[in-house]
């Protein structure tokens, strides 16, 4: 029963509204996000997969033909490096580059990681602080040898060594095996390290097949190894390029394909607010494919607080393999409620006095309107993605035209959902309206192509629209049927997108599968550093498992400053002084504290050796001073000195925190004292 009842309350504090939640509510919301996010995660992953196919297979290729596809009548071999320029792509393309270079295979000359046609080898920056460490992570990394080995570590011919026993006992050619070296974050490598490193290793081809394979982060242009190193290093080297694509291009393509593509329905639709806050933090912050998937992730996060999205998948709660509600539970009546009261503002029912209808209510009929109001949405969803898709089409071979857009293809989607559409479809119609014979019959052999791509529950739903278009191509003879065929098209294409695009949020019960207007929480990913570092002085417990501070009623501010850590208690006296402030008078006031903490501790265990029971004192002040000196031993002068270092230290810790952090700033004019840096510090 203790155990229940600690179940339940742990549901309850994870919920923003308890008043009108499920007592599971927190875990069928949780299974519901699951689904939902690794639906959209797999499609994400998909399409990332895709866009880094061509960069991995071009990289693919320079490898393999490192040393065969060479320039003739060169004085020496140069050093092949080819650079790939991630700074919009995800960090899994070398993985991906890894795994295609790698074959099946093993032996026991070198480990499982390294296993394959080409041996592949991770260098970070943190490795290669000298060219020595430099030369030990690249040997020791690639090669598997018995300790007893008389090369040093940093030699290369151990390297060389070690490839000539692989080829040997593969069996296989040396000119079709490769020594890949992929140096990440490449522009934080030393520059003078890199080129003793290439130097050295320049001297050992091709006898050591190295190919080198650098990830930047910085664009391709200006470049950043023809701006850093001299020319004596880039001499020595065969230099390749393999920029990814443009990162806008990619967000944009991502975005459409996943929440406005004809063959892939999203669980999870997404609002205006979180496609701008998409495009505002790659164009502001950082083009990464990883921070669209945190974002994703967090869009997700942030939908399911609310209590009626348990209804995301299915309306017979229980059936994903959670604990069923029992809906006929009084404490599930602020659910139904709500329920009831979003029911009753649409159009599932008629409309009657809330209060009457209630009470003929009952659960079944509410879940009833729920799989209602889900097929409605997804109905509506499903036709918008297809009337946005084809609006796309058609303004696409508008452009190919000559005419001009005004708005971005995330305006086009954020105007597509919230029903902002009018303007620019009337353009484009009004443009259709102006076509000639010949791009009157190009366009509508597109549209008859594109309703032909779709299912046939669309060409269902959009009989009228491939009718009419049917209908005009074969009226359609030559120029002197060509002017009222476009006007008509126009016509036709303005009142579908009319029809189509609208509003998602009109819909019954929206907020349970579409995101809509939600401000995205972007101090998850962009906090205030001022408020946060002050958030954690001066609450510690919200930010460490360790720190249990009781604030009772009957408790003042020094009872809860003695639960505080140690910085945290600086930072208060910090706050209680001026603007200059005495070291000495600050370290005293910090011991006062600490052997209060520690008179605390020594009552606390004498009263639990003792095993005493009684009530608690509410005695304050010097009163509660004045027990605890007198329960307290005798301490040896020995103790008392050691406790003496231990204040010191701890205050000299604390202290070097806050400078640490900027809080505190040193001056010549008094040795002893420090100044203040911040005087508005929240309450």
């Amino acid at each position: 029963m203790a155990l229940e009842t600690s179940l339940e309350d742990l549901n309850q504090s994870y919920t923003l509204f308890p008043d009108r939640d499920l007592a599971n509510g927190y875990e069928l919301r949780l299974e519901a996000y699951r689904k939902a996010w690794l639906k959209c995660l797999e499609r994400v992953e998909e399409l990332i997969r895709a866009l880094h196919a061509p960069v991995v297979d071009r990289v693919v290729e320079l490898v393999n033909n490192a040393y065969t596809d060479t320039l003739p009548g060169l004085p020496y071999t140069e050093l092949p490096v080819i650079s790939v320029t991630a700074s919009g792509t995800s960090s899994s393309i070398f993985d991906e580059i890894s795994s295609r270079l790698k074959k099946e295979g093993n032996d026991g000359l070198f480990d499982d990681d390294s296993s394959g046609g080409h041996i592949i080898t991770h260098i970070f920056p943190n490795d290669c602080p000298n060219i020595t460490a430099a030369m030990k992570t690249l040997i020791t990394d690639s090669v598997k040898r018995k300790p007893t080995t008389s090369l040093a570590t940093i030699d290369i011919n151990l390297l060389q060594a070690w490839f000539d026993a692989v080829c040997s006992t593969r069996g296989s050619d040396q000119g079709s095996m490769r020594l890949v070296v992929i140096l990440h974050d490449f522009e934080q490598f030393e520059p003078l390290v890199v080129q003793d490193l290439f130097e050295i290793c320049s001297l050992a081809i091709p006898r050591v097949p190295l190919v080198f394979v650098l990830s930047l982060s910085s664009p391709p242009s200006p470049s950043y190894i023809h701006a850093t190193y001299p020319r004596s290093t880039l001499s020595r080297v065969q230099l390749r390029s393999c920029p990814f694509p443009s990162s806008q291009d990619v967000l944009h393509g991502i975005l459409l394909q996943t929440f406005f593509d004809v063959d892939f329905e999203p669980l999870l639709m997404l609002g205006s607010s979180a496609i701008d806050f998409l495009v505002d933090f790659f164009g502001r912050h950082t083009p990464s494919l990883d921070g669209l998937v945190s974002i994703l992730q967090l869009v997700h996060l942030k939908h399911f607080e609310e209590p009626l999205t348990v209804f995301l998948l299915d309306e017979r709660l229980g059936s994903s393999g959670t604990t069923e509600p029992n809906l006929s539970d009084p404490a599930s009546f602020g659910f139904l409620d709500s329920l009831f009261a979003r029911v009753h503002e649409s159009s599932l029912v008629p409309q009657f006095e809330h209060s009457f209808r209630w009470a003929d209510e009952s659960p079944g009929a509410l879940l009833s309107s729920v799989w209602t109001a889900r097929k409605a949405f997804q109905k509506r969803a499903k036709l918008l993605r297809i009337a946005f898709q084809l609006f796309l089409l058609v303004q696409r071979f508008m452009l190919l035209l000559g005419y001009k857009t005004d708005k971005t293809l995330p305006e086009l989607m954020c105007g597509a959902v919230r029903g902002r559409l009018g303007s620019s479809y009337s353009h484009l119609c009004a443009m259709v309206r102006k076509l000639r014979a010949d791009q009157l019959d190009e366009l509508l052999s597109d549209l008859r192509d594109f309703f032909a791509r779709v299912g046939d529950d669309v060409r269902k739903e959009e009989n009228e629209v491939i009718s009419r278009i049917d209908v005009a191509r074969s009226v359609f003879r030559g120029k002197d049927e060509a002017s009222n065929i476009a006007e008509s098209l126009g016509d036709w294409l303005s009142e579908y997108f009319q029809q189509r695009l609208v509003s998602l949020e009109e819909s019954p019960l929206w907020d349970i599968w579409y995101t809509g207007s939600t401000p995205f929480p972007s101090e998850l990913l962009n906090p205030s550093l001022r408020a946060s570092i002050f958030s954690g002085l001066l609450h510690p417990q919200d930010y460490s498992t360790t720190t249990v501070i009781n604030e009772d009623d009957d408790d003042d501010d020094e009872e809860i400053l003695l639960d505080m850590p140690d910085t945290s208690i600086l930072f208060q006296r910090y706050l209680e002084s001026g603007k200059m402030i005495n070291v000495y008078d600050w370290f005293e006031s910090f011991s006062v504290v600490l052997e209060a903490q520690k008179r605390r501790v020594r009552a606390r265990k004498l009263s639990e050796d003792a095993a005493v029971l009684r009530t608690p004192s509410r005695r304050k002040g010097k009163q509660r001073q004045t027990a605890e000196e007198e329960d307290s031993p005798e301490e040896s002068e020995e103790d008392l000195e050691k406790w003496k270092l231990e204040v010191q230290a701890r205050f000299i810790r604390a202290l070097h925190e806050l400078d640490y952090i900027g809080l505190i700033k040193h001056t010549g004019r008094k040795a002893d004292h420090v100044m203040r840096t911040v005087f508005d510090a929240p309450g």
